[in-house]
């Protein structure tokens, strides 16, 4: 996403916008400018989004070049035949990760106290290969739990595993969910810190036996 603020007194008339992507893709075949003839105002500000798919690691070297934004305006108040500025500006570089499994959870937008909180894990193997993955859920001073404690399966390639959990919550507020602890022996350069990212951390937990009102709580 690219975001233009205007500090010039007066209006300015977006006329273009173009993208050149060095090492990246995109999944839009023609990516047509999304702020061709807006005008900005002092202070206003516009938004591009586009959709990038990330080149395969072919060595060590993880960052890629993202490429160049390019920007075509001039004064609203010129004629229609004004030369147009184009500003240029080059996109910083990402860095890119090769991690084998991608998880995700489902999981209620809140909890009640020592009520059930049911919570599936889904971990699917993205590799070509077969991948044995070792999952542990850590203790938590704010939850009980009801499953396997140590669980060991082999997920086949593009092949999803999933795990239910029922997690029972002790303490009201907003808590930090019981953490998996994740091992890949086929892949011992992931650690458990970069498959955590994928995964929520905290859930709000309301007090036993109050009727708060639902839509408020999912809304915070």
């Amino acid at each position: 996403m690219t975001d233009v603020v205007s500090s010039s007194p007066w209006p300015i008339l977006l006329a273009s916008s173009s993208l050149e992507l060095f090492s990246l893709t995109s999944t839009t075949p023609d990516m047509k400018s999304q702020l061709e003839q807006t005008v900005l105002e002092t202070g206003e500000g516009a938004s591009e989004c586009f959709c990038l798919c990330c080149p395969p690691l072919t060595n060590n070297n993880n960052a890629v070049a993202t490429g160049q934004y390019s920007i075509s305006w001039r004064r609203q108040s010129s004629s229609s035949d004004s030369p147009l500025i184009q500003t240029t500006v080059t996109l910083p570089h990402i860095l890119l990760e090769s991690v084998p499994l991608y998880i995700h959870a489902d999981l209620p937008s809140f909890g009640r106290v020592r009520e059930s909180l049911p919570v599936r894990y889904h971990i699917e193997n993205r590799t070509a290969l077969v991948q044995e993955v070792e999952m542990a859920v850590e203790p938590s001073d704010a939850f009980m739990f009801s499953g396997l404690k140590l669980v060991r399966v082999r997920i086949l390639p593009g092949s999803e595993h999933q795990m239910l959990y029922n997690f029972y919550p002790l303490m009201a507020g907003y808590q930090t969910l019981p953490q998996l602890s994740i091992n890949l022996p086929r892949c011992p350069t992931t650690t458990t810190q970069t498959l955590r990212r994928f995964l929520p951390h905290r859930i709000f937990v309301k007090p036993q036996g109050r009727q708060l009102d639902d839509s408020s709580i999912a809304a915070a």
